[in-house]
């Protein structure tokens, strides 16, 4: 617990743009980084959109849709 409060303790030392650089990281995420932007006519088309061609795991799924179940 001692070198966690340590961390902490380093960490208020950064400065503002210092935390903002290593406090976040750039994830790829397949599909929706291949292109620069989408759009649609409604939110309806963009979530079927989602739902058939985002992989699961990123949380792009329409509740009660078992056609994509294994995706």
């Amino acid at each position: 617990m001692e070198n966690f409060k340590e961390q902490c303790r380093r960490q208020l030392e950064r400065s503002l743009a210092q935390r903002f650089k290593y406090g976040f990281f750039r994830q790829y995420k397949p599909v929706l980084d291949d292109v620069p932007y989408r759009t649609f006519e409604t939110m309806r088309e963009y979530r079927e959109w989602a739902d058939k061609n985002l992989p699961r795991y990123l949380g792009y799924k329409i509740a009660g849709n078992e056609e994509n179940e294994s995706t």
